[in-house]
């Protein structure tokens, strides 16, 4: 899986490491495929209670041989991407209380960037950031440590993958990227429709880095405290945000009712109550997180329209116009253009 001289460069430079809580998304993302912990054990060279409860540090190279393992007793080679989409703010150690803490202090998503790429050092050895402005766009340049390492393509998908979600988590909204690239090759494998629902945009590859192309306004969206309350605290006020948050994780699937209550550990009945006294319904939340999350894709991404309605669960495009023109008074090309057209003489 890591040869002799890949295995030899990380072994030689003690400094080359990953936090331990890192390698919880790959196994987050391998278990809810099915895997079983003890095979992983095994290829991986490790034992159970490693992986279950990891040291402070680990190697790159153990980080590598895990990550490969997986994927290949998977036979997934997408679970980079996947493994991306799972990483919580606690899999980010020091920086992510960091990012914690300033969700309490009114600031941005680019304040909140800026901290990522000062702290990243503390958290792994892995790659460096740094962001490009132009054009009125914002580039997040991630530069590889081990770029022609085998490894190097589930890596690579499951940062960008993870500073998106992570960008998601912080404020409570999905985020419309513009562009993702990539250093490696296009794969063998390579489907356009999973990569365009694992990063919900175009991708690019044999680029000349690994990056994230956004829309500057995008910096200055405002961090969410979306601390979830415990059961004792919990209202009907902050079930309708539980409610509007986890709609929004799952709008490609189209979420129903059940699956929402289930999420939050209620019965049906139960949730419809609640949010009927706050003089609201599943259904009139459902149509406002897809509206608004509409209106960012449409003004803030390349995206085409039928891909748009792909990504917030309409099977047919002329169903998403008759919504968004519904709650919007505009169709969504005509929304687009008036939009586009107002930011770009701001």
């Amino acid at each position: 899986m890591i040869n002799k001289s890949e295995a030899n460069t990380s072994r030689n430079h003690p400094l080359n490491f990953v936090v331990g809580a890192y390698i919880q998304p790959i196994l987050v993302a391998y278990l809810q495929q099915g895997g079983r912990l003890s095979p992983l054990a095994d290829a991986a060279a490790v034992n159970d209670l490693w992986m279950i409860n990891p040291p402070e540090t680990i190697a790159v190279e153990d980080y590598f041989r895990l990550f490969l393992s997986a994927s290949e007793l998977l036979k997934d080679p997408l679970l980079g991407i996947k493994a991306g989409q799972s990483a919580g703010l606690e899999n980010f150690d020091v920086l992510g209380e960091a990012l914690t803490n300033l969700r309490t202090k009114s600031l941005t998503l680019g304040h909140a960037l800026h901290q990522m790429m000062t702290l990243e050092r503390l958290v792994h050895r892995l790659g460096t950031s740094r962001i490009e402005s132009g054009g009125g766009n914002i580039r997040l340049i991630w530069r590889a440590h081990f770029q022609q390492h085998k490894a190097a393509r589930l890596v690579c998908e499951s940062v960008i993958a993870g500073i998106i979600h992570l960008a998601e988590q912080l404020t409570g909204r999905l985020i419309p990227v513009m562009e993702v690239c990539f250093v490696h090759a296009r794969p063998a494998d390579y489907h356009e429709a999973e990569y365009q629902q694992g990063f919900r945009a175009q991708c690019r590859f044999s680029q000349s880095h690994n990056s994230i192309m956004f829309a500057a306004d995008v910096l200055a969206w405002p961090l969410k405290n979306i601390a979830r309350p415990s059961v004792a605290d919990s209202t009907a006020g902050q079930v309708v945000e539980q409610v509007k948050n986890h709609v929004g994780k799952n709008l490609l699937n189209s979420p129903k009712l059940p699956q929402i209550a289930a999420i939050l550990g209620q019965s049906e009945r139960s949730l419809q109550r609640q949010l009927k006294q706050q003089g609201t319904s599943y259904q009139q939340l459902l149509a406002d997180v897809r509206l608004h999350h509409a209106q960012d894709y449409l003004q803030y991404s390349n995206l085409s329209i039928l891909q748009i309605s792909q990504l917030l669960g309409f099977r047919e495009q002329s169903s998403f116009n008759h919504f968004f023109l519904r709650g919007s008074g505009l169709s969504p090309k005509k929304w687009q253009e008036v939009n586009r057209a107002g930011a770009g003489s701001n």
